[in-house]
């Protein structure tokens, strides 16, 4: 890190006089004093000041020339004043004093990537102390012996990484002479990315921001992973989370629901949502973009993402801050030569089959025949179902034992391949990429494929910038022909799936008694089909930017960018399929039977244009420092889908929906067609008084084609305030502390992650009604003119601390969030026409709390030794506050739906004063020991044996009450290694493996091992489980809702970085760094259940390669 402190230009310089009495103090706390007496410009790393002790600082009215020797003597630093500018540094001899012989002259000028000169870059000849340091201008000149070809400069320069410059490389001659610059970019170290607040329309200082951020930088993101960004995210903040699926595990086709800071909104399954109600928005490169396209997205083009927390942070987004934002950053090209980067990610990955315990061949026979399934009470069944279970038995003899789990399944080998081009000057940057993916999944036959291409180019013109990114994505996914994974945990264990002829049996006795023969299909017989479930899409971004750059306080920048995107999906299943062994006969229903075969195809586009334009103020006018941005916005995203669905194929050879012999029974084909437009004006202003005192103020005016005309804008608000305390006079000779910052904002944001026209009325042709050719028009949707912006208040209080010069440090916040004019889909009365409608139907807090901590237990920086230990953890809870009666009325209908439906699962209710996240079940007293009933409590507190759904209430929440991860990560100068393991307690889960599994186990399938444990069989029997011989359907019941307590090792990751010259300069590579990663390696959980029901997890051994030319 580097500070340049910049204070109020002085007359005199070198000669003006200061006073110094300090004792115990760290250099940087002299140099401090220094730049306040004088008001010059102060430049040093503040590493090394941080590191300088000085027991006694006793100067009275010296020049500060002499006063800067004083200070200097014996810490291996020295000084240069420039016009008004300090620049402390190294001592170097001077290379002409100290090489003898003939010599030559290497000049030249080093920049930043930007262009910009940096002063007080040291360079050295490596291996020696000779060198110099860069003036003001960013120049230097160094004299080196003629025959020193094999001499390597090495150009240092705090904040910005080391780059090593071989004389012998250097081909233009005139360079070599002296009579050209040799020009030397330094790139700034991806750690002080951390100390910039992006928030997508500006870049801000972090010391003198009032909001919640997190700015993660790609090194830390790589340090975690390599298959996406998001999966490395959740490891690195604690408010980001990944909520975990059950069903879908490792699915790489199934999107992740996201969250930051919990659920400010509500799912209903009958919602209108264009996706998650509490996803938070994405910002990549200043554009909003999809959550798709993040996961899709190659993680090696990713700089930096920063996560915007709260109100103070966010509400530069308006109507869509609600839910926080996730602003992403991509590299842009380097200055200098061209360069060529490559890099491979490798992954082996393999299916987590550890939650599954299920029954062997034998025992699952022995269950069956202790569950009387072959007995029967006339002789001819009796006969037939005695035979059966010998044949089964001889089976189970002659040692079948088939591992169904084992058959849908494979190892995959995932690899992506990256190529980056880069290069140019101050004047033209460019930058190209190329990136191929392929991600098989665990499930045979799935995986996904992607393609991505792009070029970036950056031209300056005077005060002009211009900046185009273009970039286009191909993906393909495919999912697996093997069906659900439950599938195969169901099938019996003593069932061979081959015949005595090696080909796959479809059915398995089919002549055995009925009560057998819904259960008697193989699933793998499907999977050899012509089966198609497929999609890809085809996205195209542009991204133009004109930045002006009026004067020093004034710049002007507009953005423009489109986005177009294709999709398509293809879904058939033939006659063959199972899924229609049920329907029609060829003799006695022959109509039905020729329905046999489906074919789905579909079909999306979507065109979005977005454009704004901001003025950006900066000026410091001696303790005062403002910076204000005020500017508009504007965008329009139409959407157009198409689907067909056909029934009637016979041949699984015609795989066309041409072959088909008819659309869906009753059906036709559907299209759709969306288009929402969004405007909105911004005014924002960051005041610092002395880098002490902070406020930031932000208003945006948001309007949108979403809501009703009469509720059509929406103001989005913040304020915010900070205090430096670390800067304070009292706080110079608190050795300790480095910073302590307090942060307080408050803010009023919105969200709109709702489908336009669901605040319109909407109507439909109705063919079927035609008259005189006449078509009619019917109202299809209810509207609504009164819907309102669903509005969340945020409180945010943060503490930022770092001690001990920097070993620890940390970040505390703690949140409140209000939402109100929650929005959901309501049922109506079906007489009215239409089923439900769009309304606002409540009201939810959310809060929190959640900490960072890190804690450098060594730190060595001229050997590059580092070991930190780090530690964070997250706080959130919710509840609904208010509710309408609409909503009231929904809960009732779920109830009785679901008591119709023999529903096991907890239901998706909503009550005031409950979370979001709510378990519901009846409260449940146990197995009565007398009789092996469960015994119930009523709402009333009345003990019963009925189960009643009305009874149904809160007894659990799925939320934990503290979620984190404890990590390390260790140094060792090439060497570099970390580990991180997620925690998560006082939560609870619903054990449905212990409902379906267990207690109401289809014991004609296979089963999970406890079937056998625990259960009732006598009266005095305590057991958990009922009797085994009971079938009455166990639902909803508190007696399945367990405390879940997880750790789980998220990452481990090691690496090494290649610089021996003999290595490098065999393949004329300028870096090598190689990384291996194990994520998701194993698992300890309190609760026992199955997870993966529909694709299973997976544990991942990986391998990353990067290569620089």
């Amino acid at each position: 890190m580097f500070v340049l402190h910049f204070g109020v230009s002085a007359t005199g310089y070198a000669q003006q006089k200061v006073s110094l009495s300090m004792e115990d103090v760290t250099l940087e706390q002299v140099l401090k004093e220094l730049k306040r007496q004088t008001g010059l410009r102060f430049f040093y790393s503040v590493e090394k000041v941080r590191n300088e002790q000085k027991k006694v600082v006793n100067i009275k009215n010296d020049v500060l020339e002499d006063a800067l020797k004083n200070v200097l003597k014996g810490t291996g630093l020295t000084f240069s004043i420039m016009n008004d500018v300090v620049v402390i540094k190294d001592e170097v001899m001077v290379a002409r004093d100290s090489v003898k012989g003939k010599q030559q002259v290497i000049k030249g000028i080093v920049n930043d990537r930007e262009g910009i000169p940096l002063p007080g870059v040291t360079i050295l000849i490596e291996g020696t102390t000779i060198g110099c340091a860069t003036d003001m201008d960013g120049k230097y000149s160094l004299s080196l012996p003629a025959e020193m070809k094999n001499v390597v400069l090495v150009f240092r320069f705090v904040g910005m990484e080391t780059q090593m410059v071989k004389i012998g490389d250097i081909k233009d001659k005139e360079v070599l002479q002296g009579q050209k610059d040799l020009v030397v970019v330094l790139k700034e170290q991806t750690e002080n990315l951390e100390d910039v607040v992006v928030t997508g329309i500006f870049r801000r200082n972090k010391e003198l921001a009032t909001g919640a951020s997190t700015t993660i930088t790609s090194k830390e993101l790589k340090q975690i992973g390599n298959q996406n960004v998001l999966q490395s995210l959740r490891t690195l903040d604690p408010s980001f989370k990944l909520v975990e699926s059950k069903l879908n595990g490792s699915n790489p086709n199934v999107l992740p629901e996201v969250e930051l800071r919990g659920a400010n909104g509500i799912t209903d399954l009958d919602a209108n949502y264009k996706g998650n109600p509490n996803q938070p928005l994405f910002i990549l490169d200043g554009f909003e973009t999809t959550l798709q396209r993040v996961i899709d997205m190659d993680p090696n083009r990713v700089e930096s993402i920063t996560i915007l927390k709260d109100a103070s942070a966010a509400a530069l987004y308006g109507s869509r801050s609600a839910n926080g934002v996730i602003v992403i950053e991509t590299k842009a090209p380097e200055m200098g030569r061209l360069q060529v980067t490559y890099t491979g990610d490798y992954a082996v990955v393999i299916p987590d089959l550890s939650d599954y315990d299920l029954l062997n061949a034998r025992e699952k026979l022995q269950l069956q025949l202790e569950a009387g399934h072959f007995e029967a009470t006339d002789s001819e069944t009796y006969k037939t179902l005695q035979d059966y279970y010998y044949r089964l038995l001889k089976n189970v003899e002659e040692g079948v034992d088939t591992y169904w789990l084992s058959k849908p399944v494979r190892t995959g080998f995932e690899h992506r391949h990256n190529i980056r081009v880069e290069g140019g000057d101050k004047t033209l940057r460019y930058s190209m990429n190329l990136t191929a993916r392929f991600a098989p999944g665990v499930m045979k036959e799935s995986g996904r494929t992607s393609y991505e291409g792009g070029m970036f180019l950056s031209y300056r013109l005077s005060n002009l910038i211009f900046k185009n990114d273009l970039q286009l994505t191909y993906n393909l996914a495919k999912n697996s022909p093997y069906g659900e994974f439950y599938q195969y945990t169901q099938m019996n264990p003593y069932q061979r799936p081959y015949d005595e002829n090696g080909k796959l049996v479809k059915t398995f006795d089919q002549q055995v008694h009925y009560s057998f023969k819904e259960y008697n299909r193989n699933p793998l017989y499907d999977a050899q089909l012509n089966i198609t479930d497929e999609e890809d899409y085809l996205n195209f971004v542009n991204n133009f930017s004109i930045e002006w750059n009026i004067s020093e306080l004034f710049t002007l920048m507009g953005r423009f960018s489109i986005t177009r995107q294709t999709g398509e999906s293809n879904y058939f299943l033939p006659a063959q399929h199972s899924k229609f062994v049920d329907m029609g006969d060829p003799v006695s229903d022959p109509e039905e039977y020729m329905r046999r075969g489906e074919f789905k195809w579909g079909t999306d586009k979507s065109f979005s244009v977005l454009g704004d334009i901001n003025l950006r103020y900066g000026q410091s006018i001696g303790k005062h420092s403002i910076y204000a941005v005020a500017g508009f916005n504007i965008s329009q995203t139409t959407a157009d889908g198409r689907e067909i669905k056909a029934e009637g194929f016979p041949s699984q050879n015609m795989n066309d929906i041409g072959f088909a012999k008819q659309y869906y029974k009753d059906s036709r084909p559907t299209s759709t067609y969306n288009i929402s437009r969004l405007a909105g004006i911004l005014v924002t202003a960051n005041y610092a008084y002395d880098n002490k005192y902070l406020f930031d103020a932000s208003l945006k005016y948001d309007g949108s084609s979403n809501f009703g005309s009469n509720q059509r804008y929406a103001p989005v608000w913040s304020i915010g305030l900070g205090w430096n305390i670390h800067r304070e006079k009292f706080m110079e000779n608190v050795q300790t502390i480095t910073q302590f910052k307090l942060r307080a904002s408050y803010g009023v944001t919105a969200s709109q992650n709702f489908s336009p026209y669901q605040a319109m009325r909407k109507y439909q042709y109705d063919i079927e009604r035609q008259y005189a050719g006449i078509i009619p028009a019917t109202m299809k949707g209810l509207g609504n003119d009164g819907l309102k912006w669903q509005q969340t208040k945020v409180t945010n209080l943060g503490v930022d601390f770092s001690a001990f010069q920097d070993r620890l440090s940390m970040s505390v916040d703690v949140y409140k969030r209000n939402t109100t004019n929650l929005l959901a889909d309501v049922t109506i009365a079906p007489s009215l026409g239409f089923s439900s409608y769009t309304e606002n139907v409540g009201e939810t807090e959310n809060k929190g709390a959640e900490v960072s901590m890190r804690y450098m237990i060594l730190r060595d920086v001229n050997k590059n030794v580092f070991w930190s230990v780090n530690l964070s953890g997250a706080h959130n809870s919710n509840k609904i506050t208010k509710i309408s009666n609409a909503m009231q009325k929904r809960n009732d209908d779920v109830k009785q739906k679901a008591y119709e439906e023999n529903t096991t699962t907890p239901l998706l209710l909503y009550e005031e004063g409950n979370s979001v996240t709510s378990i519901y079940a009846v409260r449940s007293l146990g197995i009565d020991p007398s009789n092996g009933r469960e015994m119930f409590l009523t709402k009333a507190g009345v003990k019963t044996y009925t189960w009643n759904t009305n009874d149904q209430v809160k007894v659990g929440d799925t939320r934990p009450d503290l979620e984190g991860v404890l990590g390390t990560s260790v140094t060792w100068k090439n060497f570099y290694f970390s580990a991180n393991f997620r925690y998560l307690f006082g939560g609870q889960t619903y054990n449905s493996t212990l409902v379906d599994r267990v207690e109401n186990a289809n014991l004609y399938q296979n089963v999970d091992r406890r079937v056998y444990e625990n259960r009732w069989r006598e009266p005095g029997d305590e057991t958990f489980f009922k009797d085994i011989k009971n079938t009455d359907m166990t639902k909803q019941s508190s007696r399945f809702v367990q405390d879940e307590n997880v750790l789980s090792c998220e990452s481990i990751s090691i690496g090494y970085d290649i610089t021996a010259p003999k290595i490098l300069n065999a393949i004329g590579a300028d870096r090598i760094k190689i990384t291996g990663y194990l994520n998701d390696a194993f698992r300890f959980s309190s609760v026992k259940q199955e997870r993966g029901l529909n694709y299973p997890f997976a544990r991942r051994f990986a391998f990353s390669l990067n290569i620089s030319f």
